[in-house]
């Protein structure tokens, strides 16, 4: 009688131990449908421990999905959408930079406005000079003021290519800042879709850990009372161990997702709203990418012109006063008419150069050369915009292959354990079925939450290399 009381007792134990474990600090109750775990560990009582619970609350009920609570929070302040990032994102360092690059090449442009007005010189100087014809002579100081103006009629057009090379180093510019701003707004995406499926990792693997963790205490307590053996026990308590480790190092993973995305939107991005992109037109628009390099190419063949075999003409005006010290100039004829109270000298320069070795030909050649190396960038820079085009799109209908297929391997990986943990409950099958059956249907369910997060993601490529505007696909 008194075995069958013992037996009995076991038995009450076993079935409740899934409600309550307590080891090394782990808490795990089961009530109802829901589950709540701790981790009693000093290293997680940091900031960053409260912001991850804040992120992954609530914890997944049994009969519940995970792509249902990815973006489910208690407190929903401070949830930014897809939107809200690519708005802030459009704000940041690196676009700002870029922004300062096209007042730069303006810049550039209105110094050769400058060129066609008249330049304005003005000058002073002081000559002393002494003849040795008698001592008693004293020397001759004189001082000079001088202003010349100086007018550029004609330079061969030069400056007139200069502006036109500088109109199109002003639209490359342009083009620049618009290319980095989508390339910028695809890294927010895809470190946006990162964010959920790594999440979608971590909640499967708290959820694999808490199954885990009520069968060690399960285990523990028959092995306490002599009816399973220590290679179970110690078996599950590894793969829990285990699981702890790979949980420790997604969540790594994840905080890393997260500061990228603050450094792409110059915030702090803690919880996020899961959002879809719109299906893409199926259309194809010049990559700003090319539009920059045809513009460069274009600028560098203006450029060409501004290097001329045509004269210079320009009109000069120079007024100068002299006005001296020591001698008056009534008593020497010679003294006033070398150095004049006032002159003006006005007149037309005629500037053309015959022979310089070649220089410029050569100047010109290396351009045309540049010219052609650009212009050959630029083929295959549309020729690889083709291909991306028609990878991306196969890329999509890929990605719909595999959540229809992910989809199936969660249906069948979730019938199974539930079969296997029944059975495994009752003692039918070993731990070693229980645990593979386990970690499929958590890898399953994680497979699928990574297949729509690839879908999105393919879809903003497609988008992307075609040349469309992200942010138009974007509610």
């Amino acid at each position: 009688m008194k075995r069958y009381l013992v037996i009995f007792s076991t038995m009450y134990f076993a079935l409740f131990a899934e409600s309550s474990y307590s080891t090394q600090g782990l808490v795990i109750e089961k009530s109802g449908t829901m589950y709540d775990n701790t981790l009693d560990i000093d290293i997680h009582q940091n900031a960053d421990s409260r912001s991850f619970d804040d992120i992954f609350v609530p914890v997944l009920s049994p009969d519940s999905s995970i792509k249902d609570v990815l973006d489910v929070y208690e407190d929903t302040t401070g949830v930014l959408s897809l939107k809200d990032l690519l708005n802030k994102a459009g704000d940041n360092y690196t676009l700002q930079a870029k922004d300062i690059a096209i007042q730069e090449a303006k810049a550039t442009r209105a110094s050769v406005y400058g060129r066609y007005l008249p330049s304005l010189d003005i000058g002073y100087s002081f000559n002393s000079s002494r003849r040795n014809v008698s001592s008693w002579q004293p020397s001759t100081n004189i001082h000079s003021a001088n202003a010349s103006v100086n007018w550029v009629l004609f330079d061969g057009a030069s400056r007139e290519f200069s502006l036109l090379s500088n109109n199109a180093l002003i639209r490359a510019a342009i083009a620049d800042k618009g290319y980095s701003q989508e390339v910028l707004f695809l890294q927010v995406v895809s470190a946006y879709y990162d964010y959920f499926t790594l999440k979608g990792q971590i909640i499967a693997m708290e959820q694999k850990k808490i199954n885990i963790a009520a069968n060690v205490a399960r285990l523990q307590v028959l092995y306490d009372a002599g009816l399973e053996t220590i290679d179970a026990l110690e078996a599950l308590k590894a793969e829990l161990s285990l699981t702890e480790y790979q949980l420790e190092n997604l969540k790594l993973n994840f905080q890393q997702i997260r500061l990228q995305l603050s450094l792409y939107t110059n915030t702090d991005v803690n919880k996020l709203k899961l959002d879809s992109i719109l299906m893409p037109k199926y259309n194809q628009n010049q990559s700003l990418n090319i539009t920059m390099q045809e513009e460069q190419a274009q600028s560098v063949e203006y450029q060409i012109g501004t290097l001329t075999y045509w004269p210079t003409i320009s009109l000069f005006d120079t007024f100068t006063w002299n006005f001296k010290t020591n001698v008056n100039s009534s008593g020497n004829a010679l003294l006033s008419y070398n150095y004049p109270k006032e002159q003006n000298v006005f007149g037309v320069s005629v500037t053309w150069n015959i022979f310089n070795g070649f220089t410029t030909n050569r100047q010109k050649e290396a351009l045309r050369l540049q010219n052609l190396r650009l212009k050959k960038g630029i083929e295959y820079a549309k020729n690889e915009q083709s291909n991306n085009i028609k990878f991306y799109k196969s890329a999509i209908n890929a990605a719909l292959s595999q959540i229809r297929s992910a989809e199936a391997s969660l249906k069948s990986a979730s019938i199974s354990f539930e079969n296997i943990s029944q059975k495994y409950n009752a003692q039918l099958v070993n731990y070693n079925d229980y645990l593979d059956s386990l970690s499929a249907k958590y890898n399953a369910e994680a497979t699928y939450i990574q297949s729509l997060n690839n879908y999105e993601l393919q879809k903003a490529n497609y988008i992307f290399y075609s040349g469309q505007m992200l942010s138009e696909y974007v509610d």
